[in-house]
């Protein structure tokens, strides 16, 4: 028997099959803080992908659904960056906010401030 967490041990190796050894999503906009939903009405036969489809029933971050579902985030990312090129699970990564000023301008007020 394999002690746990080694190497060899079933419940490491297990994850990464599911991603047929893949590391990297096909898609590098795929966040902690991307929101995914699924599409509905969209069936799939492997039942990781159904899993993670039904975790996404409503926004979620892929945070949130390396949580739910108990995976490494890697491979989360990989099943998510599939599930997203097969069109059944869409998603939204939060933009900057453009009207913020930056860390530069931030800086300069704070210090004309403390002369105050």
């Amino acid at each position: 028997m394999i002690p746990h967490g080694h190497a060899g041990d079933p419940d490491l190796i297990r994850p990464y099959a599911l991603t047929g050894g893949r590391t990297r999503p096909s898609r590098s906009d795929l966040t902690l803080t991307t929101s995914v939903v699924a599409v509905a009405g969209v069936v799939d036969e492997d039942p990781e992908a159904l899993e993670i489809h039904a975790l996404c029933a409503r926004p979620v971050t892929v945070a949130e659904v390396a949580s739910r579902s108990g995976l490494p985030l890697g491979v989360v990312r990989v099943l998510l960056a599939d599930l997203v090129d097969r069109g059944h699970v869409l998603t939204r990564t939060p933009e900057r906010r453009r009207d913020r000023p930056d860390e530069a301008t931030l800086r300069a007020v704070l210090a004309r401030v403390k002369e105050l």
